[in-house]
């Protein structure tokens, strides 16, 4: 044990002849190649780097111009149906107002109708009352009076019934 704390020259001489040979050796054959492979590793790593940094800038401005496309977007939409919206109300008052003119149209019209048919019914009414005031009269008087003075005697009758209705109407 004592050899190997104690120096020897000759020992020492030919380890470190060996490590120079060696080190000679390892830098002709295999330093040269680990090194490149080592900075080609680096390099490569570099440029992965690099090229993920690239893609996650352009993911961001990708991300930033579809955000903001989508914020145009819903704003179009919003627009859009609010239009709807207020279209859709116009509409709607519209129709009701359209709705309510044909009711009135139509309750003008019911109501002329009403008045012609009234009309007709007192005509009809007059005419029945004539007939059957002249049949009276005619019966009454038992055909004494001549044909006329029994157009004289409607005629009257008739007036009087007018003026009748006239004042009922005004009243």
């Amino acid at each position: 044990m004592e050899a190997l704390i104690r120096p020897e020259f000759g020992l020492m001489f030919w380890t470190i002849c060996i490590f120079i040979l060696l080190v000679l050796i390892l830098s002709k054959t295999a330093w040269k190649p680990l090194l490149k492979a080592v900075e080609e590793r680096e390099h490569a790593i570099r440029h992965d780097r690099e090229s993920a940094e690239k893609a996650r800038t352009e993911a961001e401005k990708i991300k930033a111009d579809l955000d903001q496309r989508m914020a145009v977007f819903r704003a179009e939409m919003d627009r859009r149906i609010e239009d709807a919206v207020a279209e859709g109300g116009r509409e709607r008052l519209l129709i009701i107002e359209d709705a309510r003119k044909s009711a009135s149209l139509l309750i003008e019209t019911a109501k002329k109708e009403l008045e012609a048919q009234k009309n007709d019914l007192a005509k009809e009414l007059k005419d029945k009352v004539t007939e059957l005031a002249f049949l009276a009269a005619e019966k009454v008087l038992l055909k004494t009076i001549d044909q006329k003075a029994n157009k004289a005697l409607v005629g009257h009758f008739l007036n009087e019934l007018e003026n009748k209705d006239a004042k009922y109407k005004l009243g």
